[in-house]
């Protein structure tokens, strides 16, 4: 009996051993799942709470642009341009970009992501932060401790948001080429030519030069595709004129299962569609593009390059003004400078306009042999300049502990009623 008892117990005990494995694995297990449940829950309800962050972003970028539009009309009624300079012409949500993470460093003593360098950095590497946290800390001597109350009231919430403004009118509008008509004046050129060689030679600044390079595509390809996609008509116009066969064919060829939309941009991402379009050129200079507006630059807070392409784009539509060395840097900054101190007078509407067709004529007939004031410009500069603000790109984030949300809105805000502004786009990552 000895025998077959040793064996039963054995038999017993690796029950008991299996059963303690297997519950031991399963609790094991189950504490795992649970803690990943737990995780992708805390991710989901940060990810929802930065989402709403971003939209409350938005909300106080709505309202700065509602007074932007009260502070412009006040300009303008009480000639208020003078005093204000160039100040006049920037919008307030760009005056008084929306950051809570800002607010937090200067009223509560918070810090901002990035300032301040990493443990054991010296130099020049962290003299810029040096001089931000100087910047914040005599900001922070010149607020009240009403101001400090008040700021912690409104602070009383986990997370932080932000919101920053962009008018699309100081961008280059790539469905200007809608429209567009393909016939010459007798000795002249097409407009779709015009606004082709104007985009040519902005994509053909030196500094672009590699990022073409490395997307292995030349850039008046690229131009022309642009210019195929969104006109009407189904022909390649290449530059300089004449045709090229079927716009179809170079999809065809590429075995796209799309063809052109010979018709405007929906959105600016589309674009990406386009033969010759890919990220290495694109992606870093997209934020000097738009399809909205009318094609009209608004050169008083555009970006240097935009208006330097604009100066050389008058100078091209106008062979009659007096010969001149764009390629000169000295040149150009003196075209450049009478711009700004045209948009620095503090002119608005239509004294602007007037005030920089001055600007420019006076600064190359200061240029010209002789300095005789250029009289053959067929067409004004300030024909290609924007004094209305309609269409205002809104760059908005979230963020909670590590998770941040982002959104990217353009809102048209023609109407005088903010209730009545549209949203024409909506873009959540």
């Amino acid at each position: 009996m000895t025998g077959p008892l040793k064996n039963q117990r054995g038999v017993a005990l690796m029950l008991v051993l299996s059963a303690i494995v297997l519950l031991t694995t399963m609790g094991v297990e189950f504490a795992y799942n649970t803690n990943v449940s737990h995780h992708l829950a805390r991710n989901d309800l940060d990810r929802l709470r930065a989402y709403y962050l971003a939209k409350s972003a938005y909300s106080f970028m709505l309202l700065e642009l509602k007074f932007d539009k009260t502070f412009r009309q006040v300009v303008q009624q009480q000639n208020l341009g003078q005093f204000l300079g160039e100040n006049a012409q920037l919008p307030l949500c760009q005056q008084f970009p929306m950051s809570t993470g800002l607010i937090r460093a200067v009223f509560t003593g918070g810090g901002l992501p990035g300032f301040g360098g990493e443990e054991g950095e010296a130099g020049e590497a962290g003299a810029p932060e040096a001089e931000e946290s100087s910047e914040l800390e005599e900001m922070r001597k010149r607020t009240s401790f009403g101001e400090e109350k008040t700021a912690e009231e409104f602070l009383s919430f986990e997370g932080d948001f932000d919101g920053e403004c962009s008018d699309e009118s100081t961008k280059i509008n790539l469905n200007a080429f809608a429209g567009l008509s393909t016939q010459a004046p007798a000795g002249g050129v097409s407009p779709l030519e015009q606004y082709k060689q104007f985009l040519f030679r902005f994509l053909s600044r030196p500094q672009y030069e590699d990022l073409f390079k490395a997307a292995d595509v030349r850039v008046s390809d690229v131009v022309t595709n642009i210019a195929d996609w969104i006109d009407t008509n189904t022909e390649i116009n290449p530059m300089g004129g004449g045709g090229g066969g079927v716009e179809l064919a170079a999809y065809d060829r590429a075995e796209l299962s799309y063809v052109p939309r010979n018709g405007k941009l929906i959105t600016l991402l589309e674009a990406y569609l386009i033969n010759g379009v890919t990220d290495d050129w694109f992606a870093p200079l997209m934020d000097q593009f738009t399809i909205y507006g009318d094609g009209k630059i608004n050169v008083c807070t555009a970006s240097q390059e935009v208006v330097e392409g604009l100066i050389r784009r008058y100078v091209d539509d106008n062979p009659g003004l007096p010969p001149l060395r764009l390629e000169d840097p000295e040149e150009m900054g003196r075209l450049l400078q009478a711009v700004l101190d045209a948009c620095s007078s503090g002119a608005t509407g239509n004294q602007l306009i007037t005030e920089l067709n001055n600007a420019i004529n006076g600064a190359i007939g200061a240029l010209s042999p002789g300095g005789t004031q250029p009289t053959a410009a067929t067409t004004a500069f300030g024909s290609y300049v924007s004094t209305d603000r309609r269409f205002y790109g809104l760059n908005l984030a979230g963020q909670v502990d590590d998770t941040t949300v982002r959104i990217r809105a353009v809102v048209d805000v023609k109407e005088s009623d903010p209730k009545r502004w549209k949203l024409l786009y909506w873009r959540v990552y």
